[in-house]
C-alpha cells in the first residue's frame, strides 16, 4: 500500500469518530463557532509547542498564501459552514453527507489540479456515490422527510466539503515546502481564533468551565482528532507519487463508522432503511474506483466470448 493512501485512511478513521462527539459536545448549551474555535486553538497550541523553531515567522510569511488559505478558506469558513450544518441535521446524516467528501473533491481535482484527471472507472464510481446520496437526502434519521432547516444543514455540509476541497488541492500542489505538522499548527491556531472571535462577536460568549464532565470528555476526544488526523492528512497530501482524489476516496471510511457510531452513541437515533442503503451504495463506489477496472478485465478474462 502506497504511504500515501495508508496515512490517508488513518486520517479518515478518526475523522469518522467527529460527529456525534460534536453532537454530543453541543448538547451541553454550548454553541456551534465558540465549541469549534475552542477546540481548535487549544489544538494549535499543543501543536505549536511541538514544532516551534526559529524563523517560523519568517516561513509563514514566504507562504503567506497557502498559509492564508488554510486559515481563511479551509479553517473559517469550511469549519463554520460543517459545525452549523452538524447542528442542524442528525448525527447519522450529517456523516452519511460528509461521506460525499470524495465525490466533490474528485470533482475539483478534475478541474482544477495539474496531474489529477478522470476515467471511465471513476467517473462511474462518483455516479454511484451520487446515487447514494440521493437515497438520504430526503431523509432524516428516523426516515421522515427533512424540514428547511434538516436541508440547510446539509447544503452547509456540501459548502464545507468544496471549501475543503479547495485548500487540500493548493496543499498537495506545494508538495514539500513545508512540514505538514508546522501546516497543521498554524492553520489550527490561527484559525480557530478567527472562528472563536467570530463565534464570540455572533453568538455570544460561551462559558467552557463548570460543564459537565461529558462536555470535556467530547472536546478531550475532538483535540486528540485533530492533533492526529489533520498531521496526518497533510501528510498523505504532500507524498510524492499521491493523487489528491486517491486520497480523497479513503475518506468513504467516514460514512460507515460514523453512522454506526451515531446510532450507538446518540439517543433517538437508529438505522433506516433510507440510510443503511445510501451508505452501502456510497461505500460501494471506492471499490468501482480503485478495483474497477481490474474486477473488468478478470471478468474479461473468464468470460472472453461475451
Amino acid at each position: 500500500m502506497k504511504k500515501g493512501i495508508l496515512y490517508a485512511i488513518l486520517a479518515s478513521v478518526l475523522w469518522a469518530i467527529v460527529n456525534p462527539f460534536i453532537k454530543q459536545g453541543l448538547s451541553y448549551d454550548f454553541t456551534p463557532m465558540n465549541f469549534a474555535g475552542l477546540r481548535f486553538t487549544v489544538v494549535g497550541i499543543i501543536l505549536f509547542a511541538y514544532t516551534w523553531h526559529g524563523g517560523m515567522w519568517r516561513e509563514i510569511v514566504r507562504h503567506k498564501r497557502l498559509f492564508g488559505n488554510l486559515i481563511l478558506v479551509n479553517m473559517f469558513l469550511g469549519y463554520t459552514a460543517f459545525y452549523f450544518g452538524v447542528d442542524f441535521v442528525s448525527g447519522a446524516v450529517s456523516s452519511i453527507v460528509m461521506g460525499l467528501t470524495p465525490l466533490i473533491n474528485v470533482l475539483l481535482a478534475h478541474l482544477l489540479a495539474s496531474d489529477d484527471r478522470l476515467n471511465r472507472y471513476k467517473v462511474v464510481s462518483l455516479l454511484v456515490s451520487l446515487a447514494g446520496l440521493l437515497l438520504i437526502v430526503g431523509t432524516g434519521s428516523d426516515g421522515s422527510p427533512l424540514d428547511w432547516r434538516g436541508i440547510g444543514g446539509i447544503v452547509l455540509l456540501l459548502a464545507s466539503i468544496v471549501f475543503q476541497g479547495y485548500s487540500a488541492i493548493s496543499v498537495s500542489e506545494d508538495k514539500g515546502k513545508v512540514d505538514p505538522i508546522f501546516l497543521n499548527a498554524v492553520q489550527m491556531f490561527f484559525g480557530g481564533l478567527l472562528i472563536y472571535g467570530v463565534g464570540i462577536a455572533t453568538e455570544g460568549f460561551a462559558p467552557f468551565w463548570a460543564k459537565p464532565a461529558g462536555f470535556y470528555g467530547s472536546l478531550g476526544v475532538l483535540v486528540f482528532i485533530s492533533v492526529f488526523a489533520f498531521s496526518f492528512w497533510f501528510m498523505a497530501l504532500r507524498t510524492e507519487g499521491t493523487k489528491v482524489s486517491d486520497i480523497n476516496m479513503c475518506r468513504l471510511i467516514n460514512p460507515v463508522l460514523g453512522a454506526v457510531l451515531s446510532w450507538i452513541m446518540l439517543p433517538g437515533e437508529y438505522p433506516h432503511f433510507s440510510t443503511v442503503a445510501g451508505m452501502a451504495v456510497i461505500v460501494s463506489s471506492l471499490v468501482i474506483y480503485f478495483k474497477g477496472e481490474t474486477l473488468v478485465g478478470r471478468w474479461r478474462l473468464r468470460h472472453p466470448h461475451e
